[in-house]
């Protein structure tokens, strides 16, 4: 029996087994290390710097604000390099290290964009605002600057729309106000100035803003832009008397007529949808034959409000909002229709002779540039006539209406 006996040799086997599983280890470690791919001669360790530098090289180019305000997806690009750089490094040189290693590595990422935090500025276009006349957008756009960055003076800014430039201009800018969400400055354009079309069907006004360092996009408020009237719809109702309201025996009679027009957008709907931002001038006529029976004032729309000469009351109250809530512009007259929370235009104000007959109702909206390049209009036509049954003693009916027909 050898020295140290039983236990001794139970020692001696142990020591030797756990000394065959750490040569397996390396040996597996370095045949892992050896299938990892290489280039030419290139040892894995000097793969691993290569690609760090590569990293490091594209961490500080995309580092730049103007790269990260529009294309800041291309970070993950130097991240994906420097984690191949990681893994070949860690497998050369004793796994240990791991801790040192990966904080290096996460050091080196980060340095770019550390640096460029404090050597330069960025800005961020927060929102848009209408003015309170509506001609211009207001954009507030916040700005985070660094230590040694120097002071933004000026913006040069891009409209486009549908994908092409409509407008570009140079302004004066700087970020010199402050609020409870930090520093920011205010850029004004007049909408009359880029202006197109409405932006429909996936067409969009989209403002792009850059600085020396620093740039931003920012699509508008398509609400805000809906300037171009593409739809209008008139219609005329009989405001009906009866008994005393009417001559002699007749019992139902038309003794005024209540003139509506819908002017906006051309919707799914039948009436036109409302354009509270919209400016046109409106004009509208009833006819009997070729008489006019009724001629409206000139309306004219700015900013929501409609406005007109009411001649003493003749026309409505020479006033009134429209767009916000629906796309009715009301043309009123003089006299009281309670049930219908209007005014109408009684027979006898007309300027015709109000007989029976057709009449044709026309109301033209138009618009000066840019906002519209052609006038709209609607055309509607009333059969106004004697109805009932017919009283041979008296000569006439017991009733009359008025109808709308195709034409006249």
């Amino acid at each position: 029996m050898s020295d140290g006996g039983l236990l001794g040799k139970a020692i001696e086997i142990q020591t030797s087994d756990s000394n065959s599983q750490t040569l397996e280890a390396e040996l597996n470690n370095e045949n892992n290390i050896s299938k990892l791919p290489t280039l030419g001669n290139l040892s894995i360790l000097n793969i691993g710097i290569l690609l760090g530098l590569v990293g490091l090289i594209l961490s500080w180019l995309l580092a730049s604000p103007n790269i990260q305000s529009n294309y800041s997806f291309l970070s993950i690009i130097p991240i994906i390099i420097l984690g191949g750089s990681f893994f070949y490094v860690w497998n050369a040189l004793d796994k240990k290290f791991v801790q040192v290693l990966g904080v290096s590595y996460l050091l080196l990422a980060a340095s770019p964009f550390i640096a460029s935090s404090v050597s330069s500025s960025s800005i961020t276009i927060a929102e848009s605002e209408l003015s309170d006349d509506s001609k211009d957008i207001m954009l507030k756009i916040r700005g985070s600057g660094g230590f040694f960055s120097s002071d933004i003076t000026t913006a040069d800014i891009t409209v486009n729309f549908d994908g092409n430039e409509v407008y570009s201009v140079t302004k004066d800018f700087s970020i010199d106000r402050e609020d409870g969400f930090g520093k920011y400055g205010e850029l004004s354009l007049t909408i009359s100035d880029f202006y197109v079309s409405n932006p429909i069907d996936d067409k969009d006004y989209e403002i792009n803003v850059a600085t020396e360092e620093s740039s931003d996009s920012f699509t508008l408020e398509s609400s805000h832009l809906m300037r171009t009237i593409t739809d209008v719809d008139s219609e005329t109702i009989g405001y009906m008397g009866t008994g005393s309201d009417c001559d002699s025996d007749t019992s139902d009679c038309v003794i005024g007529i209540i003139l509506t027009s819908w002017i906006g957008l051309e919707s799914m709907t039948s009436r036109p949808g409302g354009m509270p931002y919209a400016d046109y001038t409106v004009s509208a006529t009833l006819k009997e034959g070729s008489e006019t029976a009724i001629q409206y004032p000139i309306i004219t729309v700015t900013n929501g409000l409609a406005s007109w000469d009411d001649s003493n009351d003749v026309y409505g109250s020479g006033s009134s909002y429209v767009g916000e809530y629906g796309s009715e512009l009301k043309l009123d007259g003089s006299e009281s229709a309670p049930e219908f929370d209007r005014l109408f235009f009684p027979t006898d104000d007309f300027l015709s002779s109000g007989d029976f007959g057709c009449y044709t109702f026309e109301v033209e909206v138009s618009q000066d540039a840019p906002w519209g390049a052609s006038n709209q209009n609607s055309i509607t036509h009333y059969q106004y006539e004697q109805t009932g049954e017919y009283n041979e003693q008296q000569g006439k009916y017991y009733a009359e209406s008025w109808s709308v027909v195709s034409s006249c």
